[in-house]
């Protein structure tokens, strides 16, 4: 069986869904989702005394296709290998006592993905090229190269509202690329500390409510106040949220490994000691928390998996402080006691509205918890499993391995989207070249645990894509494949985000020192 015919086998069978719900008392995530690949079910209402449901999907070709079932919530098993990819419309009927058509109970429109096919474009070079002529473009940048003449974040980009993030991205790309590139590695360091330094200069301070901890919004080095990301950095410059100081605390460690400098350990020691003196009893933080009072400003928590969890290993890993492992293991039960019984993925981003339950899932969290598990837990029979449910749950709901759902909320011509691809979350239903990266990055891992082809195969294609749409002329990769001429460089800085590419070079540097032989 070739790697196609295996996933086709597992996106059609019952035993390798996408943990919907219903099975064991688990609630339905995907009141929300428009795309399937592994075999769905939905939430239709039971009605008393029935003793059998009629299922009915008509498919894009205008196929009719029929079973039968004693749930109102059936998997469509019966039906799914035979429904042709694209929209599919679904009807569920109750039945009297004749087992004849009664009341229609429910209905869903969606639209069935195809899944991994073994015919998609080779890479365009090596993946060893293609994060060189990226780490290139970068440290060429006015965004990075201000760091280096001027010890400040370039006031004329305008995602540089975003401190922690864009800091803490620029300080360890800076480090792998001087390990890439020893001739550049002095300046390399000199905009990585030039970076730590001004991003522990705007900490809050001593004595503050949030003390030692970097802010999320930053807006007094501008020169412009006109765009959209100015515009919410002003609105929630009073508030931190709590995942991203520990982004911060891992690139201060990655420095302090590199320069033997004490100060970026303390910076990130501080950092731990907030989440050490506020973790609350569920194990996680508030997300949102003001600068002024300390307080929380919204009743969301945190989702750890994607930072804070990263960030504590490696704090215990530098410090050997029982303390820090201590927060880590509830950090990851708190984890496994809710997102991992619920499969309420919130989306969670500095520059996007809080979201209510199932109504903005995003992979980001979800990928890192499957990453933990594959590269601590190999030998853990149960973890791994677990690991490639969330795995397909990634698959389902934000690859796309051949032609995307042709409707979402921000309506973008989906002709132009290079296959195959990464989503970023439902309210940014698009190809991003960081969530390609972080999802082909998770298979590459699970494929290492495993020992399994077909995640080497999925990481390898989506890489791939990676290296088609990045410019030929200086090696930019776009950020949103979302419109024509996505890759031609002539969009503007604020549709370029910096710490998506440099994240994306890091990634490209783990697939060479794999694929590239």
């Amino acid at each position: 069986m070739n790697q196609a015919e295996k996933a086709w086998k597992e996106t059609t069978s019952a035993e390798t869904t996408a943990h919907h719900g219903g099975g064991a008392g688990r609630p339905f995530w995907n009141a929300e989702a428009r795309q399937f690949m592994y075999v769905p079910s939905f939430q239709f209402p039971p009605v008393a005394g029935c003793e059998k449901y009629i299922y009915e999907a008509v498919d894009e070709t205008g196929k009719e296709l029929s079973f039968e079932s004693e749930s109102s919530c059936a998997l469509l098993t019966p039906i799914w290998k035979d429904i042709a990819e694209g929209v599919v419309a679904l009807k569920v009927y109750s039945t009297d006592e004749n087992d004849k058509k009664l009341y229609l109970i429910g209905a869903r429109t969606f639209f069935r993905l195809a899944p991994f096919s073994d015919n998609y474009p080779e890479a365009a070079c090596s993946f060893r090229d293609c994060a060189l002529g990226a780490f290139n473009y970068c440290f060429n940048s006015r965004i990075i190269r201000h760091w280096l003449d001027f010890g400040t974040p370039d006031p004329h980009y305008d995602l540089n509202v975003y401190p922690s993030k864009m800091e803490a991205s620029v300080i360890e790309a800076m480090i792998k690329y001087g390990e890439l590139m020893p001739d550049r590695n002095d300046d390399c360091m000199k905009i990585a500390c030039n970076a730590a330094d001004y991003l522990i200069s705007i900490t809050e301070p001593d004595g503050s409510p949030l003390e030692g901890l970097p802010p999320t919004y930053y807006t007094d080095f501008r020169v412009f106040e006109s765009t959209m990301n100015n515009l919410t950095a002003d609105e929630r410059k009073d508030t931190i949220m709590m995942f991203y100081p520990a982004s911060a605390g891992s690139a201060y460690l990655a420095l302090e490994k590199k320069t033997k400098n004490p100060k970026y350990l303390q910076a990130a020691v501080k950092i731990g000691e907030y989440y050490r003196k506020n973790v609350l009893e569920n194990g996680s933080w508030y997300l949102v928390v003001s600068r002024l009072t300390g307080k929380p400003a919204a009743m969301n928590y945190c989702m750890p998996t994607n930072a804070i969890l990263p960030f504590l290993a490696k704090l215990y890993e530098r410090t050997k402080d029982e303390c820090w492992k201590v927060l880590a293991d509830n950090a990851l039960a708190y984890v496994e006691n809710n997102a991992l019984k619920t499969y309420d993925w919130e989306g969670q981003f500095e520059d996007s509205v809080l979201s209510s339950n199932y109504s903005n899932l995003a992979h980001g969290d979800c990928n890192k918890l499957i990453m933990y598990y594959a590269r601590n837990y190999s030998g853990n029979a149960e973890k791994i499993e677990t690991a490639k449910e969330l795995m397909r749950f990634v698959e389902d709901q934000f690859v796309v391995w051949n032609r995307p759902c042709p409707w979402d909320r921000c309506g973008f011509d989906i002709s132009c989207w290079p296959t195959p691809c990464g989503l970023e979350q439902y309210n940014w239903y698009v190809p991003v070249d960081a969530s390609t990266a972080l999802i082909a990055n998770t298979f590459l891992s699970m494929g290492k645990a495993t020992g399994d082809e077909l995640y080497f195969a999925k990481a390898k294609a989506l890489m791939s894509t990676i290296t088609r749409v990045q410019s030929k002329k200086d090696g930019r990769i776009p950020t949103e494949w979302k419109e024509p001429g996505f890759n031609d460089n002539i969009r503007k800085d604020d549709e370029f985000w910096i710490n998506c590419m440099l994240y994306t070079c890091s990634v490209l540097t783990e697939f060479s020192e794999f694929f590239d032989q």
